[in-house]
């Protein structure tokens, strides 16, 4: 990726989060994090990847943004001045989750796989 569109992407995901804490008013928004952006060369599209403390509420969060693009785009367009402002696609991103899982995996097998500790 090139230096231009890591900036691109940078500054897109700082305020697209801070478009999301002006514009939505529900409480899902407080526990929200725009975890990375994805933008294509061209411009015309940005995979927006969210995370939440509550996995359950991804389904209801993606429903809210969905909802609230058009909003969150015009106010992200009023910030950034860039020839095309991407449509944005809000991706429920559980890549947290699955780092945890990971790491509950290696911390059983470090135990031998019972669930207790080994200790001297």
């Amino acid at each position: 990726m090139s230096l231009r569109m890591k900036k691109v992407n940078s500054e897109l995901q700082k305020q697209i989060t801070l478009a999301i804490k002006e514009a939505v008013d529900d409480p899902v928004a407080d526990f929200l994090s725009i975890t990375r952006v994805d933008t294509t060369a061209d411009l015309r599209e940005s995979k927006v990847y969210f995370s939440l403390l509550d996995e359950t509420k991804y389904e209801y969060a993606k429903e809210i943004l969905d909802k609230m693009s058009g909003l969150i785009r015009f106010m992200v367009g009023r910030k950034v001045r860039f020839k095309v402002l991407p449509h944005f696609i809000f991706i429920a991103d559980d890549s947290i989750k699955y780092s945890v899982e990971i790491y509950q995996k290696i911390e059983e097998i470090k135990d031998g796989g019972n669930g207790e500790k080994e200790g001297p």
